[in-house]
This record gives C-alpha cells, structure tokens and sequence, in this order.
C-alpha cells in the first residue's frame, strides 16, 4: 500500500509509525526529501511535519495532478 493517496481534496497519509492522517490538499506547505536514498518524504501541512515512508518523486503528482516534477539529465548533482 502507498504511504499517501489522493481522496477527492484531501491526501490520505500514512506515517512510518502506522498513524493515519487526512490533508487538505491546500494545507499543504512543503514536501521535501528526507534524505539522499530519496525513499522517504516529510510533508508539512497545517504547521506539522510527517515523515512517510513513499518517495517524493510519487507523491507531487497527488497534490499537484498534471504537474512533474522537472528533470535535466544534465545537472550536476548538488554538492550537498
């Protein structure tokens, strides 16, 4: 089972600790990467942040349907 999916305006989520949350997709603030493995993402939604064990790259298009993220086959990695 995915860690999050889109139901109607909301995002279904679920944590690393089994707990389940229901987003607003606006309430949405940020999405990051939690760390270079790119398995894992924090999402920050109405001032608190959760930790769900699905990659970044799966979970903008649930929020952002349509959107991608962009890629350059190109760039060069970030140094950090």
């Amino acid at each position: 089972m995915d860690a999050v999916r889109r139901v109607g305006a909301y995002l279904q989520v679920q944590d690393g600790d089994g707990c389940r949350h229901l987003l607003r997709v606006s309430s949405v603030q940020a999405v990051s990467d939690t760390d270079l493995m790119r398995n894992e993402t924090f999402i920050t939604a109405a001032g608190r942040t959760i930790r769900v064990p699905q990659p970044l790259d799966e979970i903008v298009p649930l929020i952002s349907p349509g959107e991608r993220l962009p890629v350059d086959e190109d760039a060069e990695p970030w140094p950090f």
